[in-house]
């Protein structure tokens, strides 16, 4: 998985975890009830979908990295939780499945989206660092129209709820085990967040890794963004809200 079995390396103790969403938690606000309004704009078009990602230099500038760039692009839901991209055919909770990451296939088969576009994101780090790489994971979903990426909105808020304050352990292939922790799940400002941390522990030496996942929409777009490193914090609501910007404008 890109952003949490492929793309998140645990280095300084060698774990190799790959990044589908991941996160050192930060503190999370309380749930507060937000509702998305439905726009009077026209349906935004399948073949502006792609410009409403934003560019390594925007997430640089946004974020404060240095050196983003793409490491996969994609254009169809994701599928993250198969067995073969776990030790021994783990896979997450069924019912943590919406937590999981951004635009994952069996989240969006039950809605009614017609097209996907995404990219995922890396920094590089200097060398010889321990540290984490920062990690985006970004990802745009059209829908017909603005009640039915509102429809969607509301299904998530109630589904990810189902993941809140959980915790679990993924079995390690050679690597050791590691502990997955998600937070709570906030709702504020139409915006739907959660914390996720995964940790290891080898040699007497454990690392964690903390990941912020937001979900907003704009018109008949789901803006579904996930961001890993050193210092999670609001970093997923930056994200999600400067996308949500672009498709304002249009």
């Amino acid at each position: 998985m890109r952003h949490i079995t492929a793309a998140v390396a645990v280095a300084a103790i060698g774990l190799l975890v790959a990044g589908c969403d991941s996160n050192k938690s930060s503190p999370a606000s309380s749930s507060t009830t937000t509702t998305t309004t439905t726009s009077s704009k026209p349906p935004v078009a399948q073949a502006a979908l792609g410009s409403f990602l934003l560019s390594p230099a925007e997430i640089d500038s946004l974020l404060g990295t240095t050196g983003m760039a793409s490491q996969q692009k994609f254009d169809k839901p994701l599928d993250d939780n198969g067995k073969q991209h776990w030790a021994q055919g783990w896979t997450w909770p069924a019912d943590c499945i919406y937590a999981l990451g951004p635009a994952e296939g069996p989240v969006v088969a039950d809605s009614k989206f017609t097209a996907v576009s995404g990219d995922d994101d890396t920094a590089p780090l200097p060398p010889g660092s321990t540290d984490i790489n920062s990690e985006v994971t970004q990802a745009v979903i059209l829908f017909p129209s603005a009640d039915d990426a509102k429809s969607f909105f509301t299904t998530s808020s109630q589904r990810w709820q189902a993941c809140s304050n959980r915790q679990f352990i993924s079995p390690g292939d050679g690597t050791p085990d590691l502990t997955w922790k998600v937070g709570p799940i906030s709702t504020a400002n139409a915006t739907l967040s959660a914390t996720l941390s995964m940790s290891g522990t080898q040699n007497g030496t454990t690392q964690t890794m903390g990941c912020q996942r937001a979900l907003t929409v704009r018109n008949n777009v789901a803006i579904d963004a996930f961001v890993c490193r050193n210092d999670a914090g609001d970093t997923g609501v930056q994200v999600a809200n400067q996308i949500a910007s672009k498709v304002d404008k249009q």
